[in-house]
């Protein structure tokens, strides 16, 4: 497993100063914000060739984009062509970039909430997406997330296998399921195997206080409840079962730290690089016992 940072942790910052600061602190790979500065569908060519540039000169991977591309469950149809159309000037900008992972929002509200219209409308634009970027071979990733189609194990493993493209997966987070409150350990990722496109780490934890910094409500099946954002190791979420089962399932992908603790970026982006590696180094030593 490599580890890389989700750029949205230094949106302040150009990306120029974002990929240099990954290197200076020892990150493999780097995940784009898919907005500006750092990267969009709308970015010109000269600009993406600068980035490519930019990435083999400070000998950082370019792990996925994290796009705000998606959302057909809930959208018109001339909202999600237009979606469609913006995916294509992505997949465009990729060939150049060099990169091969996109995500792709299948849309909400949340499961429990969610009606058949919304999951057939949602496949029916997300397989038109994967099969246009089947032509760019290209992957299109969707997030495990609260308030989307995809917020449990289940849901997301029967949303795949119903999509039926091999282009398609998944971006596991132990931090978006803690808050969904199912499985983000061993039998997570026994159930989604090779659905595991991707992988993101955060921590939060349940609280009772909105005025605490990094607190957010979030509707979930007991109702409205509110989170913190923490590091790594602070919250409620235990990342060593999930680490040891990707260990032993050969993961051989990006773990990408996406941490929303009230900090700078700068001070999320060293801690949780420490952090990551020291719930590694843990995973692997029980892994050989």
């Amino acid at each position: 497993m490599k580890i890389s940072l989700f750029s949205l942790l230094l949106s302040h910052l150009s990306l120029e100063e974002a990929i240099v600061l990954c290197k200076e602190i020892g990150y493999d790979g780097i995940e784009l914000w898919g907005k500006e500065p750092h990267i969009s569908a709308d970015t010109p060519m000269s600009r993406v060739k600068q980035i490519r540039t930019l990435l083999d000169d400070n000998e950082i991977d370019l792990v996925a984009i994290g796009s705000y591309l998606g959302g057909f469950s809930t959208k018109s149809d001339m909202e999600c062509q237009r979606e469609f159309e913006q995916l294509e000037k992505y997949l465009d900008i990729m060939q150049v970039l060099k990169c091969n992972m996109i995500r792709v929002s299948p849309g909400g509200p949340n499961g429990f909430l969610a009606h058949k219209y919304h999951y057939e409308k949602s496949l029916y634009w997300m397989a038109k997406c994967a099969d246009l970027a089947k032509k760019y071979n290209v992957r299109l990733v969707m997030e495990i997330h609260n308030g989307s189609l995809i917020e449990t194990v289940d849901a997301a493993k029967a949303y795949v296998e119903q999509l039926n493209r091999d282009n398609v997966g998944l971006i596991h987070d132990a931090g978006n399921m803690y808050i969904t409150d199912t499985d983000f350990g061993k039998e997570s990722v026994d159930t989604l195997g090779n659905k595991i496109f991707h992988v993101h780490v955060k921590d939060e934890i349940r609280i009772n206080d909105d005025s605490l910094p990094g607190a957010f409500h979030s509707q979930t099946i007991y109702g409205d409840e509110i989170f913190q954002q923490k590091f790594l190791g602070e919250g409620a979420v235990d990342h060593i079962p999930l680490l040891t089962a990707l260990l032993e399932n050969k993961y051989d992908g990006y773990l990408s730290i996406e941490c929303h603790a009230a900090a700078s970026g700068e001070e999320r982006a060293k801690r949780e690089f420490v952090a990551i590696n020291k719930l590694i180094e843990a995973a692997k030593n029980k892994t050989n016992k």
